[in-house]
């Protein structure tokens, strides 16, 4: 009978490391959001910061900031992957190919992101190059059923077609 309290203090102290340990892992983050934030960071740890002026929401500044940064890396189709739903695949597709060719130099420098108006559900942004002069206007929204998915990046641009005109925000 002595044998027995030293046997539940044996299983006591074994119990707690595996305790604490199990504690720790239900704090490690497993996927979705927080795998997604942890690859933000190390985007954001590896690109040249961005400028910005105007209005942005949360959302909008981090979608603007990674279409800049996967304009830079060269990667079309994680660019692809911040497209709203009114475009075609072929469509993302080509838009993505299209950007990265004329932009991606200046997109590994300095860029200034214009956000034009108040940014309830989706807005113009200005994205300017101050290295070379050049500016590219993106137009972002919440997407989905109510802005479920998130912000996303309109990537439907007819292949040939004429720079759009800047917006009158262009001068801030």
């Amino acid at each position: 009978m002595r044998g027995t309290p030293l046997l539940a203090r044996a299983v006591r102290a074994a119990a707690l490391p595996v305790l604490c340990c199990a504690g720790l892992a239900a704090c490690v983050p497993f996927g979705g959001a927080a795998e997604a934030d942890v690859r933000y960071g190390e985007d954001f740890n590896r690109h040249e910061p961005l400028l910005v002026q105007g209005y942005p929401t949360a959302g909008s500044l981090r979608l603007v900031q990674q279409v800049v940064w996967r304009i830079a890396d060269g990667a079309p189709d994680r660019l692809e992957e911040l497209s709203s739903s009114d475009a075609t695949p072929q469509e993302r597709a080509s838009t993505a190919r299209r950007w990265i060719a004329e932009f991606r130099t200046e997109a590994e420098g300095k860029a200034t992101a214009v956000f034009c108006d108040p940014g309830d559900a989706r807005q113009t942004v200005v994205l300017r190059f101050p290295g070379t002069g050049r500016t590219k206007v993106l137009h972002v929204r919440l997407d989905g059923i109510g802005g479920e998915d998130g912000w996303r990046v309109r990537m439907n641009e007819a292949p040939g077609a004429p720079p759009e005109p800047l917006p009158p925000c262009a001068g801030l």
